[in-house]
């Protein structure tokens, strides 16, 4: 077992390579342009919220999809991911 700083950079760098996996595949779930926002993590819940919001041609996108509708796209979406040991399945 290491030192409480070392065990806190190891907690840090996973938590940054779940930020970076999220900002990289959460817009692929979506059909139309998204930004991603704020990504905080909850050592309490050990999860991670995202927030996520329709870019400025998200509107045109979805209207051509819909066959020339008006959209509107006012606010925001936030998910939260609850994170597991991958030791834990062993």
């Amino acid at each position: 077992m290491g030192t409480l700083n070392e065990e806190m950079a190891d907690v840090r760098s996973d938590v940054d390579g779940v930020r970076t996996r999220l900002r990289e595949d959460v817009p692929e779930f979506f059909e139309f342009d998204v930004a991603v926002g704020n990504i905080t993590y909850n050592a309490n819940s050990n999860s991670v919220s995202v927030t996520v919001e329709p870019s400025s041609r998200a509107r045109e996108q979805l209207s051509e999809e819909l066959g020339g509708v008006n959209v509107k796209t006012d606010g925001r979406l936030e998910f939260e991911f609850r994170l597991t040991n991958s030791t834990d399945a062993d």
